[in-house]
Parts: structure tokens; sequence; C-alpha cells
């Protein structure tokens, strides 16, 4: 009887063992991936910040205005933004990340779709065949979403700064 006691506890604690052991197991990967969602999407948006520097220099958007307001033959030309990669691939996966981290990133990735949309607009022949005022409003229209997007892009990147300086405490 004393032997299938023993025997009875050892299969017990040898059960728990094992399902703590995958719990931590399981909670130490999903801290990972977390971790590696979160330095991919401050990459990505490090990067996006860069290119969205140029609406940050007033004298450019002023220049483009001005000449806007001068010749009604010219259009600017604006350059196409870079894909979002990373949030593409990860979306799926969203969920696993803090809330805090959430909701900047996807704001801040709906303002970089919307700076795409808006290139697209400025780089079609409809936008060409505007009068000179009205090409110079949707430019400004233009400068302040990517304004805005550089705000949106700083706070994205101090939430996930924020996550990871807290994951990497516990």
């Amino acid at each position: 009887m004393e032997t299938a006691v023993v025997g009875i506890v050892g299969a017990l604690i040898g059960v728990l063992l094992t399902n703590a052991l995958r719990l931590y197991f399981d909670w130490r990967n999903r801290s990972e991936r977390i971790r590696d969602i979160q330095t991919a999407l401050q990459a990505e948006i490090r990067s996006h910040r860069g290119t969205l520097e140029e609406y940050a220099d007033p004298g450019l958007a002023e220049a483009v205005l001005s000449r806007l307001a001068g010749d009604d033959s010219y259009t600017p030309f604006v350059t196409r933004k870079g894909d979002a990669l990373i949030f593409d691939a990860i979306v799926r996966d969203i969920h696993i990340l803090p809330g805090a981290v959430i909701d900047p990133v996807v704001v801040y990735y709906r303002q970089w779709r919307s700076i795409g949309a808006f290139v697209e607009d400025l780089r079609s022949d409809a936008y060409r065949m505007l009068p000179s005022a009205r090409k110079a409003e949707a430019f400004s229209d233009y400068v302040a979403t990517g304004s805005y997007a550089v705000d949106l892009a700083d706070a994205a990147l101090t939430a996930i700064a924020a996550s990871l300086r807290s994951r990497r405490s516990t």
C-alpha cells in the first residue's frame, strides 16, 4: 500500500512540475515574442520617423507654397512613402502587445497609411489639373498630416520604449 501511495504522490508531483515548467516556458516564449515584435515595430517606426523629418522643416513647405502661388503650372513632386512591412507582418499578433503600446502604434500606422494615400492623390493627374490655390490647400493639408504623423511616431516610440524598459526590469 505504501508503495502505491508513494508512486501516486511521485506521479502527482511529476505532473505538477511538468505543468509548472510548461507554464514558465510558455510565459518566457510569449515575453520573448512580445519583446521581438516591439523591437521590430520600434525599428520600422524609427525608420519612418526619419522620412517624416521633411514635414518638420517649415522652410520646405513655405518654398513649395510660395512657388504654387506664383506659378499656375507648377506641381510639386511628392515621393512615395515606404511600406509598413513589419506592421503588416505582425498585425495578426498585435493583441499580445500591452494595451499601452497597441493604441499609439495602431494610431500611428493609420496616419502612415493616410500619408501614403495623400501622396498618391498628390501624384495624380487630378491634382495636376487643379488651380494653384487648390493645389496649395491640398499641399498644406498634406504637410499638416505629416507633421501630425511625426507626433504620433514619437508617441508610439515612447510607448514602446517604456514597455521594453518595464519588461527588462521584470
